[in-house]
């Protein structure tokens, strides 16, 4: 399993535009975030935020096979227009979404007739995508409605990226992930928004799930640099676990 890490910031990007605080001042490149977007094994998106152009530049797009859609927020779907004028042959892509989720994008942008395929996926039942099983499990976020996304390869990759709550009947579900990808809005609950987890949460929820690797996304302004971050994790959690930057790439 091939894992991309094509963006990692919350919904607004890092550095903010006209702060001075010590993230946005930092000249370390792994300080620059773009909204968290993934990209698995060259062909699988996973969401599909305003970055998305830009993160398809450093890829081959042609390879894209299929989009997942976790949720409905803005930073997490906009980019379907870009996707919608790729040169691959006019093959339509496909667009992997619950109905819920599906109602909530088409108040925000039109996507039908466009170069998209739709295929509604109905929670905890699994489907296959080149040979790679996909299955959609609800979590809470707030008001919205959202889902946690676990693929299973020769490994199992799990994409947690924006929620507050696992139900406990979707804990056996996420349980014993190689990898994890996890919310990070949030350092501590200080400026902790009402659908996310902090980073301190984060740590409990993932010994809790026994997850083997884990990687902290959707990294938000009220956290810390990189380097602190890193160290902060080794000294509160252990050695496994991480915090993702943009063009971070994992094989597994």
């Amino acid at each position: 399993m091939k894992i991309k890490f094509l963006g990692t910031s919350a919904g607004w990007p890092l550095p903010r535009l006209g702060c001075k605080c010590e993230i946005c001042k930092s000249v370390d490149p792994k300080d620059t975030r773009t909204r968290t977007q993934i990209l698995v094994n060259d062909s699988i998106l996973l969401d599909a935020g305003p970055d998305t152009y830009h993160h398809l530049k450093t890829v081959d797009p042609t390879k894209i096979q299929a989009i997942l859609i976790s949720h409905a927020h803005l930073d997490h779907i906009m980019g379907l227009w870009d996707i919608t004028h790729v040169y691959n042959g006019y093959k339509p892509i496909n667009v992997f979404i619950t109905q819920p989720v599906l109602n909530e994008v088409r108040k925000f942008i039109s996507i039908h007739g466009q170069n998209l395929k739709i295929n509604i996926v109905k929670p905890n039942q699994s489907f296959l995508i080149e040979n790679v099983k996909i299955e959609y499990f609800p979590v809470i976020h707030g008001k919205t409605a959202a889902y946690g996304i676990k693929i299973k390869d020769n490994k199992i990759f799990t994409y947690i990226t924006d929620f507050n709550r696992i139900l406990p009947s979707q804990e056996k579900v996420v349980k014993y992930s190689d990898i994890l990808a996890i919310d990070g809005s949030t350092l501590s609950k200080v400026g902790q928004g009402p659908g996310h987890i902090s980073i301190t949460d984060g740590i409990t929820i993932a010994k809790n799930l026994k997850a083997k690797q884990i990687f902290f996304i959707h990294i938000g302004h009220k956290t810390g640099t990189h380097v602190f971050l890193e160290k902060y994790l080794k000294q509160n959690a252990g050695f496994n676990f991480h915090i993702a930057y943009d063009s971070l790439e994992l094989t597994f």
